[in-house]
């Protein structure tokens, strides 16, 4: 995509599909009941496509931030002002890329550590925020509050290791700190719409 300003051309943007390093920032999840994840060609061609680090992708969204609220047409100021504004959106990209190397190092954090007991205090403590902005900061970059967000992935590994059938559900939901089973049942029922035992049948029968 090229970038023209007042009839210059500044240079091009190409685009095109990376995957992140450590996959923790929020996904879509699309509800269809066809298996993409198990068709060979399409594995196939998710492998081939390039792994970068959390910290280019913010680096890279930061720019394409940069120009798209400050290269419209209706912002042209003086160059002494769009020097001021782009040295303050400089400090701002610092800050926000210091904070994002934050969040990924909390949720690498709450990944190795579902197996524990993870509270908001202590993923905060671990990565030196305080417990409320940490709070305030994590719900607006992934949209979900912590505690949701530990439930979302302690699923997603249950559904992991229902797929062995050596691993009981009684062990999983001990494993991942729950204390009742029945209550790890109705939130993994909540969170895929059908009991671990039918997931299990499920995709061990494929």
């Amino acid at each position: 995509m090229p970038l023209i300003r007042q009839g210059h051309l500044l240079g091009f943007i190409i685009c095109g599909q990376v995957r992140a390093k450590y996959p923790e920032y929020k996904t879509i999840v699309i509800d269809d009941d066809r298996q993409w994840a198990f068709d060979p060609k399409i594995k196939s061609a998710w492998n081939q496509v390039a792994i970068v680090e959390n910290n280019h992708l913010v680096a890279a969204a930061n720019l394409l931030s940069f120009i798209i609220n400050n290269l419209s047409p209706v912002q042209r100021k003086t160059v002494d002002t769009a020097d001021v504004q782009l040295s303050d959106l400089r400090l701002s990209a610092m800050e926000l890329s210091r904070h994002e190397k934050k969040l990924v190092a909390a949720l690498r954090y709450i990944d190795e550590h579902l197996y524990e007991e993870l509270t908001l205090e202590s993923v905060a403590a671990h990565v030196c925020l305080s417990a409320n902005y940490f709070s305030r900061f994590f719900k607006k970059r992934q949209g979900v509050n912590f505690k949701t967000w530990v439930s979302q992935k302690k699923m997603q590994r249950a559904s992991e290791l229902l797929r062995d059938p050596k691993n009981s559900i009684d062990s999983i939901a001990r494993k991942l700190q729950y204390a009742q089973t029945s209550y790890f049942c109705r939130v993994f029922r909540a969170a895929h719409q059908t009991s671990p035992q039918s997931f299990r049948h499920e995709h061990l029968s494929l």
